[in-house]
């Protein structure tokens, strides 16, 4: 699914009017009466039992408030009160069109910068629709509208934002200030990609998304950076498996995992590939991993200086990292990966650490690369702190350096490529623990080995991680709980379901 950053938004617009002669107004209409519908379809019960609020600012966003209240007391609803934020002097020339229009309708309109002293009848409000500010927001909440957002925050009664919650930064997710925590959020054209990472889905709430109008075309050729990757994505993505098929015709990973007091990790990206489906799992290390392979005795083993191992390429994928060592042997071996023309492979944890302490960057453009922000941070020479607060820039510029895919792992997990973000619409802190990650590289390397592309095994195997995660917790599990053995013992079952179209 396209996401659409604030600038696109704003060219997506600039389009439709002056391309497709689509006026400001005629979408501002547009916007304001789906939203209203939605309204009504969702939140029935609030607005039989009382007033309706529409707090609006004074830009478009606002003026979208207005329409939305026009339209509500068209079907009938008169127990509805507009309350306006902002000195007339900020008005925009839309939301000016559509207050005049709203005096007309006969609305009740409450100017809150001549009256301060009615802010509280918001209070009294069984439905609240939040249309403050929008995607433009650049500046510090204070004063009036801080008062604003405080009572919106207080009160029990459900809160609608159209467009995107006021405060909420829609481009990375990040909330700097106060900010209008809503039940739900109705969005215009195209969801923003601040609504999936960060502080983003906690002041979403749930989200709609209309379309108001804004010619496909326009869509498709501007929204092209920024990308969500959904269950549908992923059911699409699983293969099946024919009757009249053997091991060979799914793949055979090499792992290169694993050391002295760390087999675990090996064992559980082994076990966690085979579950995903490939046909053969090999593991080599620097040492044997004689004990741990009796917790997996599915797995073939190999001496990793064997020459038969690479001269004859059985093997269509790799997954090297988990539990390895940072050391000389271990970019040793990378680079022999990288001179043996290695198509596709999956490199985590200390072959991360690896290629930046031993300079080994860029690497080839089809393998994929899966740090968490502390690794990432050695990645790109920055803060944490500051690779936290725009998530999408921080992965970009790690792609750009490693020159290959990049995995960003974290809440929610980040796929950059050639200049484009991918996010997992799935995951959650459950996954903050150790061994999850090892999984994870199973996963993505036995989908590599099967033959998908490395974006499409990285998303999918993403996802399925993360929805691991989510319905660990939806069937009453604490997140604490969770531990990277019940990953790999619940893939099958949650893979069926995905295959057979059995989730809800």
């Amino acid at each position: 699914m396209r996401l659409a950053t604030s600038d696109q938004s704003r060219e997506i617009d600039e389009i439709s009017q002056k391309a497709y002669g689509l006026t400001g107004d005629i979408l501002m209409e547009s916007a304001g009466a789906l939203a209203a519908r939605e309204i009504y379809q969702s939140f029935f019960p609030e607005l039989s039992r009382g007033t309706m609020g529409v707090i609006c600012g004074p830009g478009n966003n606002g003026g979208d408030g207005l329409v939305v209240a026009r339209h509500m007391h068209s079907m009938g609803y008169r127990d509805l009160l507009v309350f306006l934020v902002a000195p007339k002097e900020q008005y925009s020339s839309l939301f000016e069109l559509q207050y005049q229009r709203s005096i007309k309708q006969g609305l009740k309109i409450i100017d809150l910068v001549v009256s301060s002293e009615k802010i509280d009848q918001i209070k009294s409000c069984e439905l609240v629709v939040d249309a403050i500010f929008g995607i433009g927001l650049s500046k510090k909440v204070e004063g009036l509208f801080q008062k604003t957002f405080d009572i919106i925050n207080s009160i029990k009664a459900p809160v609608v934002s159209l467009d995107t919650p006021s405060g909420l930064d829609c481009n990375t997710g990040v909330v700097e200030g106060s900010v209008v925590k809503a039940d739900m959020t109705i969005t215009f054209g195209l969801a923003k990609p601040g609504f999936f990472v960060s502080d983003g889905p906690e002041f979403v709430g749930k989200l709609r998304i209309l379309p108001i109008g804004f010619p496909f075309e326009a869509l498709r050729g501007v929204a092209t950076t920024h990308f969500l990757f959904n269950e549908k994505l992923a059911r699409r993505y699983l293969r099946g498996r024919k009757n009249m098929t053997n091991k060979s015709d799914y793949g055979h990973l090499l792992l290169v995992a694993g050391k002295q007091g760390m087999w675990g990790a090996g064992a559980l990206a082994a076990l966690s590939a085979y579950r995903m489906g490939t046909g053969y799992v090999t593991w080599t290390s620097f040492e044997t991993p004689t004990q741990s392979l009796q917790e997996a005795p599915e797995v073939l083993t190999a001496n990793i200086n064997d020459l038969a191992l690479w001269n004859e390429k059985k093997y269509t994928a790799m997954a090297v990292g988990p539990g390895l060592g940072v050391s000389q042997d271990t970019a040793d071996l990378i680079s022999k990966m990288k001179e043996q023309k290695v198509e596709v492979a999956v490199l985590d944890a200390d072959a991360i650490t690896t290629c930046v302490q031993y300079n080994l960057f860029p690497l080839p453009p089809n393998w994929v690369l899966t740090p968490h922000t502390g690794e990432l941070s050695r990645i790109i020479k920055e803060d944490v702190r500051k690779i936290e607060q725009n998530r999408f820039a921080a992965a970009l510029k790690g792609a750009e350096i490693t020159g290959c895919h990049l995995l960003l792992k974290g809440y929610r997990t980040l796929i950059a490529y050639e200049n484009r973000c991918m996010v997992i619409n799935s995951g959650n802190s459950a996954l903050a623990k150790a061994g999850t990650g090892d999984v994870l590289t199973g996963m993505i390397g036995s989908l590599l080995a099967q033959g998908h592309d490395t974006l499409q095994a990285s998303a999918t195997a993403a996802y399925i991680h993360g929805r691991m995660a989510d319905e660990w917790v939806r069937i009453g599990n604490d997140k604490s709980s969770l531990t990277a053995s019940d990953l790999k013992d619940h893939l099958p079952s949650l893979m069926s379901r995905l295959a057979g179209g059995t989730l809800v």
